[in-house]
């Protein structure tokens, strides 16, 4: 049976350029834990929970989060 589920649109580079750009932004990349080189070794998991944190998703409601193409909607078989 055929249903809808809620699937995560930002692929990994998508989110550490956009992690990289926002530390660059806001003058944080000169820091150590903002460093180029300090996300070197880091897991997927860390990045995306960066680009959350960053981007405030974690206070969307799951309607807003795909309003605003954090997800997408489809039909998995």
């Amino acid at each position: 049976m055929s249903k809808v589920v809620k699937v995560w649109t930002k692929t990994p580079q998508e989110m550490l350029d956009y992690i990289l750009e926002t530390d660059r932004s806001n003058n944080m990349h000169t820091q150590p834990d903002y460093s180029l080189s300090f996300y070197i070794g880091k897991d997927l998991a860390y990045i995306r929970e960066v680009y959350e944190e960053y981007n405030g998703i974690e206070c969307l409601t799951e309607e807003e989060q795909i309003q605003l193409g954090y997800y997408k909607l489809e039909i998995k078989a």
